[in-house]
C-alpha cells in the first residue's frame, strides 16, 4: 500500500484548504468517483459535460473520504476541501507524486497507428517475468492517465502506460507526470492532422514523449518512420530503433501470413509466429514489443512464447469466424489511411483458389481538411489492386473510396446496419472480409451481424 501525508497531497496540488490538515493524516488511495471512494481516499471532484463530481461530495464523506480537492466548496461537509483552480490539473499533481513514490520501470506508448496493440502486446510479454500494471483501454488523456498511475502499488514491478493526443503539449504533460522510463513511439501518420495541419506538426506532438524521460532513458522508434531522424535528433537518451531498415536495432525480416492472416517472422533472425492476430502491420508492433522486452531483461525465448500466445484486442485486429464460416478480420475500433492500406495489402494476400475477398471500408474520421484526399488515396490503392472481389463502403466520405477505386463489384450503404443486412445475406462460408473503418461508423454492428 502507497500512503501519502494528506499534508504533502495538499502541498503539491497548491489547494487552499477550509479545514486544518494534521500531520498525522495519511491518504491511501485518489479517486475521481465517488462510488470507488473507502476509508483514506482522497476525493477529486472533477465537473464534466453531464456529470459534476461537486455534486458527490457528500456521498464520498459518507464512504470515508479523508478530504476532497473541489474547484468550489460544498455546504455542510465535515472532511478538509482544497479548492484549486483546476482539479484536473490537480489530478495530475497527484499522479505526479504517486508514481514518485515507486521506484519501477514506467513503459509509456504513443504514434498515429498502433498504440494501444503495441501496449498490449508490450504489457503481455513482460508478464513473462514482471508482476505488470497497464492502463486500462484508452485511459490515456490528461485524466485517464493520473487515473491509471494512482492503481499502482508497490506489488507492481513495472508499468505499461498509453499516451494519447489532441493537440500540441499534451503529451509533455503526460509524460511528464508518468516519467517513463522506455517510451515507445509506433509511427507517424494522419491521425488528428485536423487539428494539427501537418505530419510535420504530429511528429512535434508525438517526440514529446522525451519530455518527462531523464538521460538514462529509452526511447524505441520506428527506423522505417519518415520522421525517424528528426525525432532523434531532438532525443536526449538513448535511441533503440526497429523496422526492416538495415541498420535497425531490431530489424523485421521474412513476413509472411498463414492462411488465417497469422504473422511469422524474423527479428534479429530470431523467428517468430504469432497465431491469433491477423496483418503484416503487426509486426511492427511486436518488433517494438521485442526491443521493450530485451531492454526490460526478458529472455529471447520467453517473449517468443508470449507472441505465439497473444490475443488482439477486440476490434483492433482480431481473427474470427462468421456464422457461416466466412474469415472476418476485425478493424473495426479505428482506421487511418496508413492501416487501411496494410489491411488491404493483408487481404489481398491471403487470396485462394475458390475464396471471395470482400473489403468493408468505413469512414474516416478526424481528418478535417484531408478528409477527402485520404479517402480518394484509400480508393485510388484499391484501383491498382486485383482484389477485393466485392467493396463495400459504409458512410459520407467512404463512397469516395468506391469512387476512385472504379470496381464494378462496389456498393456504398449510407450507415453500418444497412451494410449489415446486405452482407448478412451476401457473405457465404468462401468469403474473406476485412471490417475496417472509424468507431463511430459502427462497423461492429456488421461484425455481430455476421457472427450471429
Amino acid at each position: 500500500m502507497i500512503t501519502i501525508p494528506l499534508f504533502e497531497a495538499m502541498a503539491a496540488i497548491g489547494g487552499r484548504t477550509n479545514k486544518a490538515v494534521s500531520a498525522a493524516e495519511y491518504l491511501h488511495s485518489v479517486t475521481t468517483d465517488s462510488r470507488e471512494v473507502k476509508d483514506g481516499t482522497l476525493f477529486v471532484a472533477l465537473k464534466g459535460q453531464r456529470v459534476d463530481g461537486h455534486d458527490f461530495i457528500t456521498e464520498a464523506e459518507k464512504r470515508g473520504a479523508v478530504a476532497a480537492v473541489v474547484e468550489h466548496a460544498a455546504d455542510g461537509i465535515r472532511i478538509p476541501q482544497f479548492t484549486v483552480p483546476s482539479s484536473v490539473w490537480a489530478l495530475g499533481d497527484l499522479a505526479r507524486i504517486w508514481r514518485g513514490r515507486l521506484d519501477i520501470p514506467i513503459v509509456a506508448v504513443t504514434g498515429s497507428v498502433g498504440k494501444t496493440s503495441t501496449k498490449e502486446l508490450i504489457a503481455f510479454v513482460l508478464e513473462a517475468k514482471f508482476n505488470t500494471h497497464k492502463s486500462r483501454k484508452n485511459f490515456n488523456n490528461e485524466i485517464g492517465l493520473p487515473t491509471e498511475l494512482m492503481n499502482l502499488d508497490r506489488q507492481h514491478q513495472c508499468s505499461v502506460v498509453e499516451f494519447g493526443m489532441r493537440n500540441l503539449n499534451q503529451i509533455n504533460y503526460l509524460s511528464r507526470i508518468a516519467r517513463p522510463n522506455i517510451s515507445v513511439i509506433t509511427n507517424i501518420g494522419m491521425s488528428h492532422i485536423e487539428i494539427l495541419g501537418s505530419r510535420e506538426n504530429i511528429a512535434v506532438a508525438k517526440s514529446e514523449i522525451r519530455e518527462g524521460m531523464d538521460s538514462e532513458g529509452v526511447l524505441i522508434l520506428n527506423r522505417d518512420d519518415d520522421f525517424y531522424d528528426y525525432i532523434k535528433s531532438k532525443s536526449h537518451c538513448r535511441v533503440v530503433s526497429f523496422g526492416t531498415h538495415p541498420r535497425a536495432d531490431v530489424r523485421i525480416s521474412d513476413v509472411r501470413l498463414n492462411e488465417k492472416a497469422n504473422p511469422g517472422f524474423k527479428l534479429n533472425d530470431f523467428p517468430v509466429e504469432m497465431q491469433n492476430s491477423f496483418g503484416k502491420h503487426l509486426v511492427y508492433n511486436a518488433a517494438a514489443a521485442y526491443a521493450v522486452a530485451v531492454q526490460m531483461g526478458v529472455d529471447r525465448e520467453n517473449i517468443a512464447e508470449r507472441f505465439a500466445t497473444f490475443s488482439a484486442p477486440d476490434r483492433r485486429g482480431s481473427v474470427s469466424r462468421s456464422a457461416c464460416g466466412a474469415l472476418l478480420l476485425d478493424n473495426t475500433y479505428n482506421a487511418a489511411p496508413d492501416s487501411i492500406q496494410s489491411s488491404l495489402h493483408t487481404l489481398s494476400e491471403l487470396a485462394e483458389n475458390g475464396k471471395r475477398t470482400i473489403a468493408v471500408i468505413g469512414e474516416m474520421l478526424e481528418l478535417g481538411a484531408y478528409s477527402e484526399e485520404a479517402h480518394r488515396h484509400i480508393g485510388k490503392i484499391i484501383a491498382e489492386m486485383s482484389r477485393p472481389e466485392l467493396l463495400i463502403t459504409v458512410g459520407k466520405n467512404a463512397e469516395l473510396v468506391g469512387k476512385e477505386a472504379k470496381r464494378k463489384n462496389w456498393r456504398h450503404f449510407e450507415d453500418a446496419a444497412e451494410a449489415a443486412k446486405y452482407l448478412s445475406v451476401e457473405v457465404t462460408g468462401n468469403d474473406i472480409v476485412l471490417l475496417q473503418g472509424s468507431n463511430a461508423v459502427r462497423l461492429d454492428l456488421v461484425e455481430a451481424a455476421l457472427v450471429g
